[in-house]
C-alpha cells in the first residue's frame, strides 16, 4: 500500500511540475507578443508561475490526500486479518478518491472483500457442522445429561453468530418445557419479554388452532455472571425457530433462536442459521424420544401386558427383596399361588380374546380383595402369586379362604350372554416356617396348589412335611449331579442360529450350555442353571462351555459371529478374563467374532466393576448384547451405562406381537430405540415364517428361533 501511495505522489508532482513548465512557457510567449519589456515580463511571468505552482501545489496535495485516505482505510482493513475467519471481523469503508477508475476498482475490491467475507462465514459454519456431526452419536453420557451437552456446542455456535438466547421446547401430552440458554446475564432483566416472544413463536408453530399454549420455563446462562457481554434489549432481537411432531412417541419438538436482527439481513446466514437448527432438533429430539421410549419401554418390561400386574421376573426380585427385609427386622410374610381352575376349557369354548379379557377382570378383582400393602403379579398364563407381608400361614389362609368366597359370589358375562363363576385353587407358603429363601417359597406353594386341584379344586393349602422334604433332595441330587458333570466334562456346547433379515442368511450361532449324562440324555440349561449358579459352580461350566465350543467353531470354515451368556457375576472374576484370552490365542478364534450376552438372573450392584470389566473385553474386540430385553429392570440400566451392540428382544413379546398389538408396539418401540442408538436388534422365538417380514419391516435386524434353526451340536444353518 505505502508503494503505492509512493507511486502516487510521485505521478502527481512530477504532473504539476509539467503542468507549470507548460504555464509558464505559455505565458512567456504570449507576454513577449505583447512587448512587454525584459524586466516586467521576468516578474509577471515570475508571478504566474507562482501562482501556478500554489495552485497545483493545493492540488496535488487534496488529490493525494484522498488517495492516501481511501487506501489508508483499506490498508487499515485487512492489517489484521491472518487467515479466513478473520475477514468475519473485518470493516471497510468506500471513500472517494476523486478518480472514476480508482473508485471503480476501489468498488470491486470491496466487493471481492465482501464475498470473501461471506466465504468466511460459511467456512465456520461448516466446521461447525462437521464438529456437530461427529458429536452426533448419542452416547449414554448424552442420554444422561442432554442440556450438558447442548451447553457445549451453543459455546461454540456463539463464536459464530451473534444470538442472544437459544431454546429448546418439549411438549409431551399437555405439558410444554421449554429451556432458554441465554449467552449474556443481561438479559435477565428482559426475562418476562423473552419469554412472551418465545411463547409467541411456539404458539403459532406448535398450536395455532388450539389455543393458547401453557408454557414451562427453565432459564440458564452459558456463561458465567461476571463475564462481560453486549447488552441487547428485546426490540433487537429477531427469532427463528424449527418445530418436529412425532406420533409414535407422542412427542412436539422444537429449537429456536434470539439473534441480533441484522444477523438475519445476511441471506447466507439464515441458511446457515436454518441448516444448524434442524442438525440441533434432530439431535435433541432423538434424545428426548429414547427418554419416551425407554419410559415406556420401561413400565412394559415391569408390568405384564394384559393384566397391567408385576410380571415374573420382577415379582422374583420383590420377593428376594421381601426375603431379606423380613429377615433383617424379624417377621413372617406368605406366599400365595393362585391357579384359575379350568381356563384351559374357558379358552375353547369362547375363545383367546374372550380368554384375556377374562384374565384382566380376574386379576382386578383378585388386587381390589387383597391388601394394599399385598403385591401382586401374573406368574404365569392362568397363574397369579402375592406377597403377604407380615402374615403367618393362619391369616395367609383365612385370606386365601375370603378371596375364594368373594370370588364364587361374582359372575362374568360370555359373549353369548351367560353368567360365567370362576374359580381358584390356591396354595400358601410362609418365610419362615416353610422356607428361607424365595424360589424355594413359590415351588412350595405351587406343589400345595397341584395337590388341591388333585382334591376337587377351588380350596387353600399348605405344603406337607415332605414337600420341604422331597425339595432339599432334589436340590442336593442337581448339586451333585453337576458336580459330576464337572469332573466328566460332561458340559457340551449346542448352537443355534441366528439369521439377517435384510441379507437373508445365517451370520450368527448361539452358544447353549446342555449335560450330557452318560446314558447319552442331553438336559437343557434350564434344568440346571439356577442351581449352577446358587452353588457357584456356574463359572467353571461356563469355562468347559468356551473351550469346547472355540474348539468346534475354529474347525468350522466362515466369518460368523459366536452369542455366549455371561452372568455378570462371572464376567467380574479376573480368572475368567485371563482364561478368555487364553483360549482365543490358542484356538486362534478372532475376539472380533465373539458376542457376550449378559444375563440378568443375578443382580449387580457395583456397577462400575462391571463397566470396567466390560471395557477390557471391549478393548480386545469383542462386542456386548443385552439379552432377554424387556424382562426386568438392569436392561435399562445396562443401555444407559454400557456400550451395548446387539440387544436381544424378550421372545415372549416376539412369540405374541400377531396377536396382541402392545406386543407389537414394544418390539417396534425397541427397535426404534435400538435405531436411534446405532444398535442392532435380534428377535428371539421366532417360530413361524410369517413372523419374519413383518420384523424386517419393524427394523429388526436378525431372527432367532425355532423357525430358523433349533438348537445342534454342530454349526450348520438350519433355516427353512
Amino acid at each position: 500500500m505505502s508503494f503505492l501511495r509512493r507511486r502516487f505522489s510521485i505521478f502527481l508532482l512530477s504532473m504539476s511540475l509539467l503542468i507549470a513548465v507548460a504555464m509558464a512557457t505559455a505565458s512567456y510567449l504570449f507576454l513577449r507578443s505583447l512587448d512587454y519589456t525584459p524586466s516586467s515580463l521576468w516578474a509577471v511571468l515570475f508571478f504566474n508561475a507562482f501562482l501556478s505552482l500554489l495552485g497545483l501545489g493545493g492540488g496535488v496535495f487534496f488529490l493525494d490526500h484522498r488517495f492516501t485516505r481511501a487506501l489508508r482505510t483499506l490498508e487499515e482493513g485487512v492489517h489484521d486479518v491472518n487467515r479466513l475467519e478473520d475477514l468475519t471481523q473485518a470493516r471497510f469503508a468506500e471513500i472517494d478518491s476523486g478518480f472514476e477508475d480508482l473508485n471503480r476498482i476501489q468498488r470491486e475490491i470491496l466487493e471481492l472483500v465482501e464475498k470473501v467475507k461471506q466465504i468466511a462465514v460459511d467456512k465456520e459454519v461448516l466446521e461447525f457442522e462437521l464438529q456437530l456431526a461427529e458429536r452426533l452419536v448419542l452416547t449414554p453420557q448424552v442420554l444422561q445429561d442432554w442440556p450438558f451437552f447442548l451447553r457445549q456446542l451453543l459455546k461454540k455456535l456463539q463464536l459464530i453468530f451473534d444470538f442472544a438466547y437459544f431454546f429448546v421446547a418439549f411438549k409431551e401430552e399437555k405439558d410444554c418445557k421449554v429451556h432458554v440458554f441465554k449467552c449474556c446475564p443481561a438479559l435477565e432483566v428482559y426475562r418476562q419479554e423473552i419469554e412472551s416472544m418465545i411463547s409467541e413463536i411456539l404458539q403459532n408453530e406448535i398450536s395455532p388452532e388450539k389455543g393458547d399454549l401453557a408454557l414451562t420455563f427453565v432459564h440458564e446462562n452459558l456463561f458465567e455472571k461476571e463475564v462481560s457481554q453486549t447488552n441487547i434489549g428485546p426490540k433487537e432481537i429477531s427469532q427463528m425457530c424449527k418445530v418436529v411432531m412425532l406420533q409414535n412417541p407422542g412427542l412436539v419438538g422444537g429449537v429456536g433462536v434470539g439473534v441480533r436482527s441484522q444477523e438475519l439481513e445476511n441471506e447466507a446466514k439464515v441458511l446457515s442459521l436454518e441448516s444448524l437448527l434442524t442438525t440441533l432438533l434432530n439431535l435433541v429430539t432423538s434424545v428426548k424420544a429414547i427418554e419416551a421410549y425407554t419410559r415406556d419401554l420401561e413400565y412394559y418390561a415391569n408390568r405384564d401386558f394384559l393384566t397391567g400386574l408385576y410380571n415374573r421376573r420382577v415379582f422374583r426380585e420383590l420377593l428376594e427383596a421381601e426375603v431379606e427385609r423380613a429377615l433383617r427386622h424379624h417377621y413372617k410374610f406368605a406366599v400365595l399361588f393362585i391357579d384359575l381352575d379350568n381356563f384351559k376349557l374357558i379358552n375353547e369354548a369362547y375363545g383367546h380374546k374372550f380368554g384375556d379379557e377374562f384374565l384382566a377382570s380376574l386379576a382386578n378383582f383378585i388386587q381390589k380383595n387383597l391388601r394394599k400393602e399385598d403385591i401382586l403379579a401374573r406368574y404365569g398364563g392362568d397363574e397369579f402369586v402375592a406377597i403377604l407381608p407380615y402374615t403367618d400361614d393362619r391369616e395367609a389362609c383365612t385370606i386365601a379362604r375370603k378371596l375364594l368366597e368373594r370370588l364364587h359370589r361374582v359372575s362374568f358375562k360370555t359373549p353369548d350372554g351367560k353368567d360365567l363363576q370362576a374359580s381358584c385353587s390356591v396354595g400358601v407358603a410362609v418365610y419362615p416356617d416353610h422356607a428361607q429363601n424365595g424360589a424355594a417359597l413359590v415351588a412350595l406353594a405351587d406343589k400345595a396348589v397341584y395337590r388341591v386341584k388333585g382334591l376337587g379344586k377351588n380350596k387353600v393349602g399348605l405344603p406337607e412335611p415332605g414337600d420341604l422334604v422331597q425339595l432339599l433332595e432334589n436340590r442336593e441330587r442337581q448339586h451333585l449331579s453337576l458336580l459330576e458333570a464337572l469332573e466328566k466334562q460332561m458340559v457340551i456346547p449346542f448352537f443355534q442360529p441366528i439369521f439377517n433379515l435384510e441379507k437373508k442368511k445365517i451370520e450368527a450361532y448361539e452358544v447353549l450350555m446342555r449335560i450330557q449324562d452318560e446314558e447319552g440324555k442331553v438336559f437343557p440349561a434350564v434344568k440346571f442353571i439356577s442351581t449352577a449358579e446358587r452353588t457357584g459352580l456356574i463359572t467353571q461350566l461356563e469355562m468347559i462351555l468356551w473351550e469346547k465350543a472355540l474348539s468346534k467353531a475354529s474347525e468350522t470354515a466362515g466369518d460368523f459371529l459366536l452369542f455366549f451368556n455371561l452372568s455378570p457375576w462371572t464376567l467380574l472374576r479376573s480368572e475368567f478374563l485371563e482364561r478368555l484370552k487364553e483360549l482365543l490365542e490358542r484356538y486362534r478364534f478372532p475376539p472380533e467374532r465373539i458376542v457376550i450376552e449378559l444375563t440378568e438372573r443375578e443382580s449387580v450392584k457395583n456397577l462400575e466393576e462391571l463397566k470396567s470389566a466390560v471395557l477390557k473385553l471391549k478393548s480386545r474386540g469383542m462386542r456386548l448384547a443385552l439379552d432377554d430385553f424387556g424382562s426386568g429392570f438392569s436392561s435399562y440400566r445396562y443401555l444407559k451405562d454400557l456400550p451395548i451392540n446387539f440387544v436381544k428382544i424378550e421372545g415372549e413379546f416376539v412369540r405374541s406381537m400377531r396377536v396382541q398389538e402392545i406386543d407389537r408396539a414394544f418390539v417396534a418401540s425397541a427397535a426404534t430405540m435400538a435405531k436411534l442408538l446405532n444398535i442392532k436388534i435380534v428377535a428371539e422365538c421366532v417360530e413361524e415364517a410369517s413372523l419374519l417380514e413383518e420384523l424386517r419391516k419393524l427394523g429388526v435386524h436378525y431372527a432367532q428361533g425355532y423357525y430358523i434353526g433349533k438348537p445342534a451340536p454342530e454349526l450348520r444353518g438350519q433355516i427353512h
